[in-house]
């Protein structure tokens, strides 16, 4: 995606200042965090000025992919073109979402983030078997980083049926399945840490099947 695509956004003062924590994970339910973002009156900007204008937060739906048999999470090292975070390890996938998902998914702001997170998941997946169910995990945030401070995370755990038949495209670099006590022995990128405090109680609704 260009620097010049319009992004979702937030502005910050919009916020909860709960939500705005150094390091954050809060648990929520999916229609609480809609509601407060819809009140906080999102919007779309230009990537280029959001990621050096920390008075908004762009929106990133951020799913860890889960084998729920162990569990086991999916773990990989970045590669992509964020490259501020070059050399550390994921279990989140995610991005930016998109004026054009709007535009595909006109019913408010829970569709146009099922549009964003179908497209990720495409995008960064060759192959997952089905059903997927995705549940909504909760937010997190950190003000550590240039990239945390623009960014604010919304956790969805992916729980995969059959992990053997997941296949990676090349932006999920030596991925592999872990379980939580490896993968936070691993260099995480802070989020991941942040996620998998959310993702490992596994109490959340369910909100979609994909």
């Amino acid at each position: 995606m260009g620097l010049d695509e319009q992004v979702l956004c937030v502005s910050r003062r919009a916020l909860p200042a709960a939500w705005l924590g150094q390091r954050t994970a809060i648990r929520l339910s999916y229609q609480h965090c809609l509601e407060i973002l819809t009140a906080a009156a999102y919007c779309y900007k230009p990537r280029r000025q959001a990621e050096r204008d920390p008075r908004f937060k762009q929106l990133i739906p951020y799913v860890v992919a889960v084998d729920p048999q162990w569990p086991r999470v999916g773990c990989y090292r970045r590669k992509g073109s964020e490259k501020r975070l070059h050399g550390l390890e994921s279990v989140g996938v995610g991005g930016h979402v998109r004026r054009d998902a709007a535009a595909e998914a006109p019913n408010g702001l829970a569709s146009v983030l099922a549009r964003g997170i179908q497209r990720e998941l495409t995008e960064e997946f060759l192959a997952l078997p089905e059903p997927l169910a995705l549940r909504f995990q909760g937010i997190i945030n950190e003000e550590e980083t240039e990239v945390g401070e623009v960014h604010l995370g919304l956790v969805f755990r992916m729980e995969v049926s059959r992990p053997e038949a997941v296949r990676v495209g090349a932006e999920l670099h030596d991925f592999q399945w872990l379980t939580l006590a490896q993968a936070m022995r691993r260099p995480l990128e802070l989020w991941s840490r942040l996620a998998i405090k959310l993702v490992e109680g596994c109490c959340a609704e369910t909100i979609a099947t994909v």
